[in-house]
């Protein structure tokens, strides 16, 4: 109980910070610019577009790359050993304080995916259709995949599009669902790695071990051939654009199959979490004169 109630303390420290609260206000200005061809085209119809709008923002490799970004520079207080922490070291304990750090990572995670996904509806609201089905918007925008079909202004660029093969693989709930969730074990999957490396090697190769993985997003939506689903199977940062999961590329699916992402993510913040315990038991703490 008491390191429950710890983590539940020590998540809402990173949590409520200027750092996160950056993060926030950095995508809602991409929400409102990136969703503003759709919006426009949503008020000329005079139709109401469905909720479920975050799986496929998260397939635009622009949009992931900030994401991600913002990811990263909200986990750059790791290795959490600012003077503020050095207090609760002594009073909780190493062992505590390693499951604290972890468990807040994974709750920072979560709420940092679940503002996006409210982010990315926000210019929306009042034209939304609350229903588990996908509605008639939907369905038009993933039929027709160009701003020319969408009569948008010339100049206009669609950051994000909607993909018809999905939508008859699962329903809005479930789709929402599954990114929430992967997106969730990513994020925590790219902090636990940034906590990890930065104990024994200094945070700033921390923050080079989540920067590899992101650059390798890059890789993956660049490879043409079977290697890309390859490769994509060791590459996190690419699965969250599960809405693509149904989408073939020159025959071949582009991402693994649900349970092996899944179960990637779990296993390796699983063995990650044991390593940061076992080196949080027998390392020399170096505080920082630094804020949270």
């Amino acid at each position: 109980m008491k390191t429950l109630q710890y983590t539940l303390k020590t998540s809402l420290q990173k949590i409520f910070c200027v750092k996160t609260g950056i993060f926030c206000a950095a995508f809602l200005i991409l929400a409102w610019t990136y969703d503003q061809p759709y919006l426009q085209f949503v008020k000329e119809k005079e139709y109401p577009i469905s909720w479920c709008v975050f799986p496929f923002y998260m397939t635009s490799y622009s949009i992931l790359s900030i994401f991600y970004f913002g990811i990263i520079y909200i986990n750059s207080d790791v290795p959490f050993l600012q003077h503020v922490n050095m207090y609760q070291v002594i009073r909780v304990g190493r062992k505590r304080w390693a499951f604290g750090q972890v468990g807040g990572i994974l709750l920072r995670s979560f709420f940092a995916v679940a503002f996006s996904a409210f982010a990315a509806i926000l210019p929306f609201i009042g034209r939304l259709e609350f229903s588990g089905e996908w509605g008639k918007m939907i369905k038009t925008l993933s039929a027709q995949r160009g701003a020319d079909n969408y009569g948008m202004d010339a100049g206009q660029t669609l950051e994000f599009r909607f993909f018809y093969e999905i939508l008859n693989e699962f329903t809005p709930v479930q789709l929402m669902l599954i990114t929430i969730l992967l997106c969730t074990l990513i994020c925590t999957f790219l902090g636990i790695l940034m906590l990890l490396i930065s104990l024994s090697a200094g945070k700033l190769a921390g923050v080079v071990g989540a920067l590899v993985f992101v650059a390798a997003l890059f890789v993956v939506e660049n490879v043409i051939g079977p290697w890309k689903l390859r490769i994509a199977h060791f590459v996190p940062t690419y699965w969250a654009e599960v809405a693509l999961l149904k989408t073939i590329v020159n025959g071949r699916f582009r991402l693994p199959p649900l349970w092996y992402m899944f179960a990637f993510l779990v296993l390796a913040i699983l063995i990650m979490s044991v390593l940061i315990y076992r080196k949080a038991k027998r390392m020399e703490f170096h505080w920082e004169n630094e804020d949270m």
